[in-house]
């Protein structure tokens, strides 16, 4: 009788033993369930970061790869506007050139001096004398039929010594040519005028 109290003794306090052990049990697993993240496994918390890395790293590449972009197309404006440049820098130099030679050339005549060119008057050729004036004037009393002026050498570009009016007496000494050689009985000087300008009028006494 004594031992089979004993035995249940001993079923009961083993039962109880695998209940704690199993309440245990229990709360140990859903406490780790329930645990904060900072207080999980350090591996967990290592595969974050490297996926928070790898979305950096992804993130810094397209931007290169955006900026290798946009450099290039910079690359290629510049070489386009630097061709632009040299070709205007080309037609500018070509222009300059032209220019300076134009000067050059306009200064030319301007920078040798001109020699000096003496003026020679060159006389007109005297009215040709009729085919009557071949012979000389006859010498004697003539009157003036137009005004006219009396020349100091047989030729129009020579000096004028006076005047004489129409109607006067001039006395007619020789002739040359077309001209007739005057002496004034009123004290003025001697000279030649035109046939055409005086008429015979007596044979010299």
């Amino acid at each position: 009788m004594g031992e089979k109290i004993s035995r249940s003794y001993g079923y009961i306090i083993v039962f109880l033993i695998l209940a704690i052990g199993a309440v245990l049990a229990g709360r140990y697993l859903l406490g780790t369930k329930n645990e904060p993240v900072g207080l999980r496994p350090p591996l967990e918390g290592k595969s974050g970061e490297a996926e928070e890395k790898d979305r950096r790293i992804q993130e810094l590449a397209s931007q290169i790869a955006q900026m290798r972009k946009e450099l290039e197309e910079n690359s290629s404006k510049t070489a386009e506007l630097q061709t632009r440049l040299e070709q205007a820098t080309q037609a500018l130099s070509s222009t300059e050139q032209k220019l300076k030679k134009a000067i050059r050339q306009a200064e030319r005549p301007a920078a040798t001096p001109r020699q000096p060119q003496e003026k020679v008057a060159s006389k007109p050729v005297e009215p040709a004398a009729s085919p009557g004036w071949s012979r000389p004037a006859e010498p004697g009393s003539y009157e003036i039929i137009r005004s006219t002026s009396v020349f100091a050498e047989p030729s129009s570009f020579s000096r004028k010594v006076s005047a004489i009016n129409k109607g006067t007496r001039v006395t007619v000494v020789g002739s040359v040519g077309e001209w007739l050689e005057v002496r004034s009985k009123h004290g003025n000087p001697p000279g030649f005028i035109r046939r055409d300008d005086a008429m015979f009028v007596a044979n010299r006494d």
